[in-house]
C-alpha cells in the first residue's frame, strides 16, 4: 500500500470516527460543532504535514542507480 492511501486512509477513518462519536452523543451547541470539528480535522491534517516519505536506505539508493 502506498504511503498516501495509508495517510488518506487513516485521516479519513478518524475523521468519521469523530463525527459519528459526534452524532451519537448529540451534539448539538454551536460551541459543541466547533469542538468537533477541530478535534476531527487538526489530526488528520497534522497526519498530511508531519508524516513524510522515509529516506531511501543506502541499498535502495544503489538498487535503484543500477536500474
Amino acid at each position: 500500500m502506498q504511503l498516501q492511501s495509508i495517510k488518506v486512509t487513516l485521516a479519513s477513518a478518524w475523521v468519521l470516527l469523530v463525527t459519528v462519536v459526534g452524532l451519537l452523543l448529540g451534539v448539538a451547541s454551536s460551541t459543541g460543532v466547533i469542538a468537533l470539528a477541530t478535534l476531527g480535522l487538526l489530526p488528520a491534517v497534522g497526519v498530511f504535514v508531519l508524516w513524510h516519505d522515509p529516506t531511501p536506505s543506502l541499498s535502495e539508493s544503489i538498487t535503484k542507480a543500477l536500474r
